[in-house]
């Protein structure tokens, strides 16, 4: 099984997402696999450093979702936090495009991955955050 920490990342009811150089349409959120034995909260730090240059300010734990990894077909579990983060959003390394969608991203013909599509998504829209 894929293990995977995500950061939710919320700006006026929009999540942010991002698409890696992959050549994958889909869009999913920041965030990664753990590296040793990195704390969730190690991974989140190291990952949006990485991939899209911001720091963590806070962080509270949204969830814990598991499904089939669009990119490779395997199990997946993605272990999620809603973040707010300071400093300037810009890609790095293997993030191609960084997105803010809202709820009505299927309309907008915007691909997501199944983690983000079927839990984070609607779980965000329960809460009224989306």
């Amino acid at each position: 099984m894929i293990d995977k920490v995500g950061a939710v990342i919320l700006k006026d009811k929009k999540i942010l997402v991002q698409r890696k150089k992959n050549n994958r349409e889909e869009c999913i959120i920041p965030g990664g696999k753990r590296e040793n034995n990195e704390t969730d909260f190690e991974t989140l730090k190291r990952e949006l450093l990485e991939e899209i240059s911001v720091c963590i300010e806070s962080f509270s734990y949204m969830g814990t979702y598991e499904d089939v990894a669009v990119f490779s077909g395997k199990p997946i579990r993605v272990t999620t936090y809603i973040v707010t983060v300071s400093g300037e959003i810009r890609c790095n390394n293997e993030i191609k495009e960084i997105l803010w969608i809202d709820r009505n991203y299927i309309k907008e013909k915007i691909k997501v991955g199944s983690i983000l599509g079927e839990y984070v998504i609607p779980e965000l829209i329960k809460r009224g955050l989306m």
